[in-house]
């Protein structure tokens, strides 16, 4: 072999190596054969819930990968829920008072648990082998249930529902009610139909008492302006100079007058005498004595 294809090959078998150690690397940098490399600190976090929580689910922080589940979760024999063991890398430092949630990539993904930071500055970090509490975000088994207790919820009420309206038309409903209401109903339209004749009367009494007040109105103004021209009358008859003034005043003028009447109906105009003066004069002797204060 000469030399020229001693440097061929020399050349192949570097170009091949050094394809495999770039083939290697990648394979330690992404996938899990890399994380045997790694060195971590464990945290035990206690969840009501971790369901769909299985080993080797992802722990992420602000969506980076800080860890990883250690194992699945445990039931513990004092309180409610289950722990659950992680793996952080140790160059990841966590603060104090972060909240450790149980998430789930979409509705149908895989779960995992995210890391949340408090707000304001960083005083204090957790400890190796801490132990915390978590909590678990609703996914779609935890909407599948609820949704379960609401179709339970739903199923019920209308099982009610149904037994009210039941109820309803075998008691309020019966063949006698409806018979009882169709009876109200039509006593309330006979009564309306009376009620409506009666209007009607009503309605023309009110028209005939409106012309009766009218008439009596009329009367009424008639009379006082009789009254007034009686009383025009009366008072130009007394103030005046006439015969009716004369007989009204003059008292002597009454009587002449009186007994000139008198004597006319008793004996005409032929045959007249003054006897009504003769017998004025007769009443006048036969009246007694009107007794004095100072005689006896």
């Amino acid at each position: 072999m000469n030399r020229h294809e001693r440097g061929l090959e020399f050349k192949v078998g570097a170009f091949v190596f050094f394809g495999l150690a770039m083939l290697g690397a990648l394979v330690v940098q992404f996938g899990r054969l890399g994380e045997g490399f790694k060195t971590y600190y464990g945290v035990t976090v206690r969840f009501t819930d971790a369901s769909g929580l299985l080993k080797g689910s992802d722990v992420l922080l602000a969506g980076a990968k800080i860890g990883k589940v250690a194992g699945g979760p445990r039931m513990v024999r004092e309180g409610n829920g289950v722990d659950v063991p992680l793996k952080i890398y140790d160059y990841i430092k966590i603060p104090d008072g972060s909240k450790f949630t149980v998430g789930s990539s979409g509705l149908l993904g895989d779960r995992f648990v995210n890391v949340t930071m408090p707000p304001g500055p960083r005083k204090a970090y957790l400890s190796p082998n801490a132990h915390i509490s978590g909590a678990r975000e609703t996914g779609i088994d935890d909407l599948t249930r609820e949704g379960g207790a609401l179709l339970n919820d739903m199923r019920t009420a209308v099982q009610n529902i149904n037994g009210t309206f039941t109820r309803l038309n075998q008691e309020a409903l019966s063949p006698a009610n409806v018979e009882n209401l169709k009876a109200s109903i039509a006593h309330l339209s006979e009564t309306t139909d009376a009620l409506a004749a009666s209007s009607k009367k009503l309605d023309g009494v009110i028209e005939k008492a409106d012309a009766t007040m009218s008439s009596t109105k009329q009367a009424a103004d008639d009379l006082q302006r009789a009254i007034g021209d009686a009383r025009k009358m009366l008072q130009s008859a007394t103030q005046g100079k006439g015969l009716l003034a004369a007989l009204l005043t003059n008292q002597q003028l009454a009587n002449d007058l009186r007994a000139l009447i008198s004597n006319l109906r008793a004996h005409g105009v032929l045959f007249y005498r003054d006897s009504a003066a003769k017998i004025e004069q007769g009443s006048e002797q036969t009246k007694p004595p009107r007794p004095t204060s100072g005689g006896r």
